[in-house]
């Protein structure tokens, strides 16, 4: 910062290149704009935020899963309580990538009880079979009319879909054609439900891919 008078700016207000000028106290002052701030971050801040990163950007790919998954969470974006779940999901290296381990995941959380599903993937079909167990309801854990959801991730392209199953008061198989581009041996699959009107959840489920 430094003072200057000046009779062709006068009282200068304004800025020129990286220099802002300003007229205080009966004084032209110039001052260098700050257009960074360097700080010196350690070890562990860095991998939070190398969590932070894998958790946002996985996020923004399976946006229609989460909404659904984590609707109700604390008083954020869903995208927000999704990040903050799956905090401890993320594997950080010793330079400081994030891997998210997708077994750990989580894509769904809540207080309602996590639905019987299992799934299964025919090469000749290329289809997945999703069968489904009935529950009994369990007051405030479990009703009949809970919604059930599969999800399937391609994790090279990606790539998510989520798979309206059936009620939870319902046993039965749903099937589901493998998505054009994809590849079975990158696909994960999990399953979690919902109330009815959708304001709460349950945690979610991987499953394991059998075949058929």
């Amino acid at each position: 910062m430094a003072e200057f008078n000046s009779y062709l700016l006068g009282k200068a207000r304004r800025s020129v290149g990286n220099i802002t000028l300003c007229y205080t106290r009966s004084k032209n002052i110039a001052k260098a704009k700050v257009f960074s701030r360097k700080d010196n971050p350690t070890p562990e801040i860095l991998d939070q935020r190398a969590r932070m990163k894998a958790l946002v950007s996985l996020s923004r790919k399976i946006i229609p899963v989460i909404r659904k998954g984590f609707v109700g969470i604390g008083n954020g974006t869903t995208s927000n309580a999704f990040v903050a779940r799956n905090m401890g999901a993320v594997n950080v290296d010793e330079k400081h990538v994030g891997t998210v381990d997708l077994d750990q995941l989580k894509l769904a959380a809540g207080i309602l009880y996590p639905p019987k599903v299992t799934v299964a993937y025919s090469t000749g079909s290329q289809k997945y079979t999703f069968e489904q167990e009935m529950q009994g309801e369990e007051d405030g854990f479990a009703l009949q009319d809970d919604r059930v959801y599969g999800v399937l991730y391609e994790t090279v392209l990606e790539r998510a879909r989520l798979v309206t199953l059936r009620d939870r008061g319902e046993s039965g198989s749903t099937s589901y054609a493998l998505p054009e581009d994809w590849n079975n041996e990158n696909v994960k699959a999990y399953c979690f439900a919902t109330s009815k009107n959708g304001r709460q959840a349950s945690d979610s489920r991987v499953l394991t891919l059998g075949e058929s």
